[in-house]
């Protein structure tokens, strides 16, 4: 039977791939014997599935691990649901070499069955660190460790007309082969029958500034100092605003507004516990495929114009500013520099572009190379969070001023989230323009850089207007906001 919201064919695109599941669970379980440890077995088939953030919302009442990634300007979508495999690595140990390690230990020993000739297909691992993990945790975050893999048991991958659906599992020697199969054929089965349609964010909502626009504009002038005085050349500063609403957030209906209003974003979200962290950042931290890298500089903002004159004008006096200049040097300079360590051929533009999204405008330079052999995307983002976009330079200057003094856990906010798959290529965004919500409750997140040349008036201005995404995605008017 067919969904007609989904466009899915229940029996012939799940039960039918049943004895597939049973004969990789099998393999799986020999091999599993043999190491004397559980072995994951991941089966893709294709699916005519229309809109995989449909299957993100029908989730929500059936398991607390749901992932949803959107990249509407190159027509490519994923969603997860459960957890067939999660890992966090000790405190005590480098938390990127830590999970690159456990997870090419689990795509080596993996049972992998899938159609060579779809073009997007195979398990994947969600994948999200804290900003900084020496900062301790707050209440907050308690569902976001310091970083955290995760195989969903259901993955939905959409790019273009094609989509699959890969049904993940751990097999040990004693597993049931029929029961792994069975099991996830009526888990999708259960969830496709359930009905969603984008719903109306609370409007009425009470908005908590959680700290003070004074005290934050004073801590702003205290980092002026700093950097007047020599002792930083740029610090990253973010503030939160929290809202409460008389009615339960719909998540679904937030992302489905934001990658309507950002096509060209990183539509991201994490639930975890019953809350989820959610957002449309504009900043690329690494893509890796097939060798080929790609990294963002983004850094320097400004408002957009209510005409196109205005824009314009706006834009032209973005690009000539001294201040974001330095500001928008720094992060390419970094950036630059963080992949020679690990890449050949590495380029980018002499002189800054503009990107424009919906409410704001950056100074944008894109930067290419080509990985060299040995490495993976885990070292690229080890070495490159944090940018100076996020964090300052001195990057272990900043990070100690900004864990001292700002008053704030980020959490996984300005933090890299994304995923990476069987063959270790992947993409991880800066977790910006980004959101932390409960059932009637939700934490947004802003930063801004400062350097000497800042005037924090203006930096508070900044971050209202780079809360203007997740505000407008929630039925908030920007102007409850101090």
């Amino acid at each position: 039977m067919a969904n007609p919201l989904l466009g899915v064919r229940v029996t012939t695109a799940t039960l039918r791939e049943v004895p597939r599941m049973e004969a990789a669970a099998e393999i799986a379980r020999r091999r599993a014997r043999e190491l004397e440890r559980p072995v994951l077995v991941s089966v893709t088939t294709q699916v005519g599935l229309r809109d995989p953030l449909a299957l993100f919302a029908r989730g929500a009442g059936v398991t607390h691990n749901r992932f949803f990634w959107s990249v509407p300007a190159a027509d490519f979508e994923i969603t997860g649901l459960g957890a067939a495999w999660s890992f966090t690595p000790p405190l005590s140990t480098d938390r990127f070499a830590a999970s690159a390690e456990a997870w090419r230990q689990l795509m080596a020993e993996a049972v992998i069955d899938a159609d060579r000739d779809i073009p997007v297909q195979g398990p994947l691992a969600v994948a999200g660190f804290r900003f900084d993990p020496d900062q301790p945790p707050s209440e907050l975050w308690r569902d976001y460790p310091h970083a955290l893999l995760v195989v969903p048991r259901l993955l939905i991958v959409r790019h273009g007309d094609v989509t699959t659906l890969t049904v993940n599992g751990m097999v040990d020697a004693q597993s049931s082969t029929l029961a792994l199969g069975a099991a996830a054929a009526r888990r999708l089965q259960a969830l496709i029958g359930l009905s969603w349609r984008p719903g109306r964010p609370p409007l009425d909502v009470q908005v908590d500034v959680s700290l003070d626009p004074d005290v934050w504009k004073a801590i702003v002038a205290d980092a002026i100092t700093d950097l007047r005085a020599g002792t930083l050349e740029k610090v990253v500063l973010a503030r939160a605003v929290r809202l409460r609403g008389p009615e339960p957030f719909d998540t679904a209906a937030t992302l489905d507004t934001l990658r309507r209003d950002y096509p060209h974003t990183f539509i991201f979200a994490v639930a975890r516990g019953g809350r989820t962290f959610l957002g449309a950042s504009p900043e690329r931290l690494v893509s890796l495929r097939n060798g080929d890298v790609a990294a963002s500089a983004l850094a320097g903002s400004a408002p957009r114009g209510k005409t196109p004159e205005e824009d314009a004008a706006l834009a032209s006096a973005l690009l000539q500013s001294e201040k974001d200049r330095a500001e928008h040097a720094f992060v390419v300079q970094m950036i630059r520099a963080a992949l020679t360590d690990y890449c050949d051929t590495v380029q980018a533009p002499e002189l800054p572009t503009i990107m424009q999204v919906r409410n704001v405008q950056h100074l944008f330079t894109p930067i290419t190379a080509r990985i060299r052999p040995g490495y993976d995307i885990f070292d690229l983002v080890r070495r490159l969070h944090p940018t100076p976009a996020v964090g300052g330079k001195p990057g272990r200057a900043a990070l100690a001023w900004i864990r001292a003094r700002e008053q704030l856990d980020r959490g996984w906010y300005a933090a890299p989230v994304g995923w990476v798959d069987a063959r270790g290529d992947g993409e991880f965004a800066v977790a910006l323009r980004s959101a932390l919500i409960g059932r009637r409750e939700a934490t947004l997140f802003a930063g801004c850089g400062i350097v000497a040349a800042s005037d924090p008036e203006r930096e508070l201005a900044e971050t209202r207007i780079k809360l203007r995404a997740m505000l407008g995605a929630l039925g908030v008017s920007d102007e409850m906001v101090g």
